[in-house]
């Protein structure tokens, strides 16, 4: 995998709400922007994927979940931002788990009232039977008793952690049953039950109408299903799990399926301050988080396992279709996306759930995805669009001269500009940069110089003294999209 610094998350694509959020994690937690979306994105696809679907302009129905993939080392506040962002999640499976415990308690009481009727049921019948009297009306008492036999209460999880296929399908068994496979520790997951088998995850990702498991005792059948699948992975882990199984995760399209990203570390620029962090933002999606899972539970309990239906306006629809032909063009052999045809396919069906998702989040009226929303989800989907390619794509092959100063501007991007840093001494660059051939190195300075994108200065300029520092360029550093 080839980690690109130079790509900075598009936080502003977000509605405030989110965007809010984000900027407020980022300011307390200090983990990379892409980490933190990436968990607020899990966080809207749960409250979303049991309550909406999305009509797309090419007719299919796709549903709204996504499944989303983290590269980030230790270090990188991965555990602090899953459990800050999922908060409620998590708080509302804690709550179920004790509403379960007490439902047990009382089920186990039920049954043992009900065994005790059962016995002096079957005790009168054995009395009628010996002596011989009619038992029509205790055969009837005993078949009206088995009707009221207490059933044992299942505890429904929303998030499971390392599962099996058997457990993931008995969680969904019913009708219109959701969960979510979530961990911050990703190797849990991938080296999960579920990941052995490929297809099942695949699978759920489309929302089929039917699965089905085959047991010695008989089938599960999940019918409208859904699953949100969000893990954050430590690279190296992640790379052992490409090097035993990626050429069939490629193959068969489950990779394709995740928004992968590996953001630039921020460790080196996580300073402390004795001011008490304020949380404002945060709560305010927490509670929006709240409000759709307590709306979903109450439909559910009602018996109402529905999703409404979202389309998009003509707006959207033409916007759709001109952004589907641009990647399609691409795709050709030899075209600049035919290395990630897996992804590159997808890429718009994933749009178009993204788009779908932040509009039931948001809370906008009605059915009809507008034409912003859709630019937004685009825009977000556009930079894990990115990342899928610098981390599994194959690029033409550049000049080693240009392939360096790709490289330098990478690094001073990722490693100080986007940390508040806009002057770096030029040795700390040479020494820990991702050059360290010395006449490379120069020629990749000189080239950036030439073209404006960085300044050299003396400590102490006049006297053309002291140590050289880097300057960036604002108008430069500041517009860097890729």
């Amino acid at each position: 995998m080839n980690q690109n610094h130079y790509r900075a998350f598009p936080s502003h694509a977000l509605y405030s709400g989110a965007a809010n959020a984000l900027v407020e994690m980022r300011t307390n937690v200090k983990a990379p922007d892409a980490l933190i979306a990436g968990a607020i994105f899990t966080g809207m696809s749960i409250c979303s994927q049991g309550d909406i679907q999305i009509l797309l302009p090419t007719g299919q129905i796709t549903p709204g979940l996504l499944y989303v993939a983290t590269t980030a080392d230790s270090g990188e506040r991965k555990t602090a931002t899953d459990k800050l962002v999922l908060a409620p999640i998590y708080a509302r499976d804690a709550s179920d788990a004790m509403q379960f415990e007490e439902a047990k308690a009382l089920y186990q009481a039920d049954l043992r009232y009900w065994k005790i009727i059962d016995k002096a049921i079957q005790g009168k019948l054995v009395k009628a039977l010996n002596k011989g009297h009619d038992t029509t009306q205790l055969r009837g008492e005993l078949a009206d008793h088995l009707k009221t036999k207490p059933r044992k209460p299942k505890l429904r999880r929303m998030i499971y952690q390392s599962v099996t296929e058997r457990p993931l399908m008995e969680a969904l068994e019913g009708d219109g049953n959701c969960v979510a496979i979530l961990s911050d520790e990703g190797s849990i997951v991938l080296q999960g039950g579920a990941t052995q088998k490929l297809g099942t995850l695949n699978k759920a990702w489309d929302n089929p109408s039917v699965m089905t498991f085959d047991r010695a005792d008989g089938n599960i059948v999940a019918r409208n299903p859904c699953v949100t699948v969000s893990f954050m992975i430590q690279e190296k882990l992640f790379q052992e799990f490409l090097n035993k199984r990626g050429e069939i995760a490629r193959q068969s399209g489950f990779l394709a399926r995740f928004l992968v990203c590996w953001p630039a570390s921020t460790q080196g620029f996580r300073y402390l301050s004795l001011y008490d962090p304020v949380w404002e933002h945060l709560p305010k999606l927490h509670q929006r988080m709240n409000e759709l899972l307590e709306a979903t539970a109450a439909r559910r309990a009602s018996g109402d396992t529905s999703r409404r239906t979202l389309s998009f306006s003509a707006d959207a629809k033409n916007l759709f279709v001109t952004l589907q032909n641009n990647v399609e063009s691409k795709l050709r052999d030899g075209g600049e996306l035919a290395s990630i045809r897996d992804f590159a396919s997808k890429s718009m069906e994933i749009v178009g759930r993204m788009a779908g998702i932040m509009h039931h989040f948001e809370g906008i009226a009605g059915d009809v995805i507008n034409c912003e929303t859709l630019q937004r989800a685009q825009e977000i989907v556009s930079y894990y669009f990115e990342e899928y390619l610098a981390l599994f794509g194959a690029r033409p092959d550049l000049p080693q001269d240009q392939k360096d100063m790709n490289a330098l501007g990478d690094y001073l991007h990722s490693k100080y500009w986007l940390n508040g840093a806009w002057t770096v001494p030029r040795n700390e660059v040479r020494k820990n940069g991702p050059i360290r051939h010395q006449g490379r190195f120069e020629i990749a300075i000189q080239r950036h110089i030439a073209v404006g994108n960085i300044a050299l200065r003396h400590e102490q300029p006049l006297k053309r003294k002291g140590r050289l520092w880097i300057d960036m360029n604002p108008a430069v550093f500041n517009n860097v999209r890729r």
